[in-house]
């Protein structure tokens, strides 16, 4: 079987505590699941294609116009449906970074130029990759923050490649699934500024919505918008991804609740992790991307922990990890299990 390489796979692992999927350690909100449970006589029926009421529940959460939303079944569609809209024939990528990005590519047969990022400046995004940016590349793709290191992208910088790319005529994506969970913000407010520019996001993250696949593309370039559309498939947002999707939106104090918890267990197991003499990145973040001792992942398997080797990424060797911030009882078990592997 092909290895799998995202996190998640509690499938092979039942019953362990999964730190390797960066997901709302406070879960589904209590709105999305009563909407489930009250509307479960709804699934009969077709999707809405429009998504109407998610759209418009998006763009208020957002604060931009509706026609510039795009709902999706999460940001792997919306990656492929870019890429299927565009068809680049080159694209730039930063390494390490989401793999999801080269695989949307592959499947239009671009070619992909990458950007490594460097060790000793904490794998942060750098005014040097605008340098690469060149009227042949039709497409960049950009985290922020950056998945595995957990590192939001300077303002500074950001612009600085988003003005680059209007020069050379190039789309940028802005992968901003992380960012609500983050303490960096929004980049809505470059729509208006920058047609270039495409900004993805999931509920998948931000509303522990993993399993419902629901997620938006956003942009001002409604020429961009219109041809996202027509590259999806009819239906692709399920029922219940919408009714769950409108409901967690309307869910401020949730995310407010969520938020409060992950800077404060982000920087328990950051000091427990460092306390153990392991080498942790500055993260802005739900998870911490660190280094270990080669084999720590199974290890911690054995004691009922999954986390995520990180020896898939382009840059990163077998001795790189990342965990998920979870619930303060969950990440007093995984300080105590490493406690227990590592003494």
């Amino acid at each position: 079987m092909r290895r799998f390489e995202h996190g998640g796979d509690i499938y092979r692992h039942p019953g362990v505590v999964d730190f390797s999927a960066s997901l709302n350690p406070l879960g589904m909100p209590p709105a999305a699941r009563q909407a489930l449970v009250s509307w479960v006589d709804a699934f009969e029926r077709y999707p809405d294609p429009a998504c109407a009421e998610l759209a418009a529940a998006i763009a208020c959460f957002e604060g931009v116009r509706e026609a510039w939303v795009v709902p999706t079944a999460g940001a792997t569609d919306a990656f492929a449906r870019i890429c299927a809209a565009l068809r680049p024939q080159r694209a730039l990528v930063c390494a390490p970074s989401y793999s999801g990005y080269e695989q949307a590519l592959k499947q239009v047969d671009c070619a992909v130029q990458v950007h490594r990022l460097r060790a000793d400046e904490g794998f942060q995004l750098t005014e040097a990759f605008a340098e690469n940016l060149h009227k042949g590349i039709d497409l960049v793709f950009i985290a922020n923050p950056n998945n595995p290191t957990g590192r939001c992208v300077p303002r500074s910088v950001l612009r600085g490649i988003l003005a680059r790319a209007q020069q050379t005529g190039t789309i940028v994506v802005l992968d901003e699934c992380f960012v609500d969970l983050s303490d960096g913000e929004r980049s809505n407010a470059l729509l208006d500024e920058f047609c270039n520019l495409v900004i993805v996001k999931a509920l998948t993250k931000t509303y522990a919505l993993a399993g419902l696949r629901v997620g938006y593309a956003l942009s001002a370039n409604e020429a961009l918008v219109a041809r996202l559309w027509e590259a999806g498939q009819p239906w692709v947002v399920s029922v219940p991804a919408q009714l769950a999707g409108v409901a967690s939106l309307r869910d401020t104090a949730y995310l407010q609740q969520s938020l409060r918890l992950i800077r404060q267990e982000r920087a328990r197991l950051r000091g427990a992790l460092e306390a153990q003499g392991l080498t942790v990145l500055p993260s802005d973040t739900n998870y911490l991307l660190f280094r270990g001792p080669h084999g720590l992942a199974d290890a911690l398997l054995g004691c009922g922990i999954l986390i995520r080797s990180c020896d898939n990424f382009e840059g990163l060797d077998g001795c790189w990890y990342r965990i998920a911030v979870r619930t303060a009882y969950e990440n007093g078990q995984l300080i105590a299990a490493l406690g227990e592997v590592l003494s």
